[in-house]
């Protein structure tokens, strides 16, 4: 399965949410850079599971799991506003 990521801060880790969630990457990331005023780096990276997902790339840990855009986004604003 491959995911979006939208990596935030070091210490705040990531969000995640399946490709298959997204309409089109470079529409949306596009959309998130607007809505957020930031660059936000997002990458594609693939795991069988999500719990693959999180051994295979612990650098962006820690990651959680969005179901829904609208999660996604409340949850790279909230990992944004911490402080790291």
């Amino acid at each position: 399965m491959k995911y979006i990521v939208a990596k935030t801060f070091k210490k705040n880790g990531s969000v995640a949410i399946s490709l298959d969630q997204i309409p089109s990457l470079f529409e949306y990331s596009d959309f998130l850079e607007e809505k957020f005023r930031r660059k936000i780096e997002v990458l594609i990276l693939s795991g069988e599971t999500f719990e693959a997902l999180q051994e295979s790339w612990p650098e962006y840990g820690p990651i959680s799991l969005a179901t829904n855009t609208a999660t996604f986004e409340m949850e790279i604003e909230e990992k944004l506003k911490r402080k790291g």
